[in-house]
């Protein structure tokens, strides 16, 4: 069994190698062997220390995923339930970047359809494609209208 004092350390150094949720973290330090009052003990002191924080954790995943990339919102929330990431947070973090979100998505959808378009595909076959990529019907004729 690992050192009590360790538990810290190999804590911040899981986390600072990428960023991980609570659950996450959790259940590393379980697979290590450590007890519960030492997960207990590194929990208490990465949250004082802001390191461990699922709510930012949520809103940097979305606004890299999201914001940046131009991945769907559904996709976005699949990977967070995949996190551990509660629902409620989830639902907050993307209900606050919803208008920056449709943005990227918007310019992510026309990059795609001028891609699939130069590929001498028709609609109904560029359609099929977006919805496969998790894209909603909406935000595609969204795009085409516009």
């Amino acid at each position: 069994m690992p050192a009590k004092t360790d538990v810290i350390d190999y804590a911040l150094r899981y986390i600072f190698r990428y960023p991980k949720t609570k659950k996450e973290l959790i259940i590393q330090l379980r697979k290590k062997k450590y007890t519960e009052s030492e997960i207990e003990k590194a929990l208490r002191y990465l949250k004082k220390k802001w390191y461990l924080n699922d709510k930012q954790f949520a809103k940097d995943y979305v606004d890299f995923h999201c914001v940046r990339r131009g991945k769907p919102i559904i996709w976005a929330k699949q990977k967070l339930y995949e996190k551990w990431v509660e629902k409620e947070i989830i639902n907050e973090v993307i209900e606050k970047k919803i208008d920056e979100i449709n943005k990227w998505i918007g310019k992510k959808i026309k990059k795609e359809i001028q891609q699939y378009k130069e590929k001498w595909l028709d609609g109904l076959q560029i359609l099929e494609k977006l919805t496969r990529k998790w894209y909603t019907y909406n935000q595609i004729i969204k795009v085409v209208d516009s």
